[in-house]
């Protein structure tokens, strides 16, 4: 899945379910943060840079 499409799923389910404050707080976190990503670059790319980071910062 592109991260893309994810931050596009997100956006759905705030729009489509009540969600409580902290719920609808975290779903714009998350995309906030995903948005700062390239679009079109793949979840398993994106997991595998984290990995690679923390490695890095440990």
């Amino acid at each position: 899945m592109r991260l893309g499409e994810i931050v596009e799923t997100l956006i759905q389910l705030r729009n489509e379910y009540r969600l409580t404050f902290e719920e609808d707080e975290a779903v714009c976190a998350a995309c906030n943060i995903l948005g700062r990503l390239p679009r079109m670059m793949d979840e398993e790319t994106a997991k595998a840079i984290l990995q690679k980071k923390e490695k890095q910062s440990a």
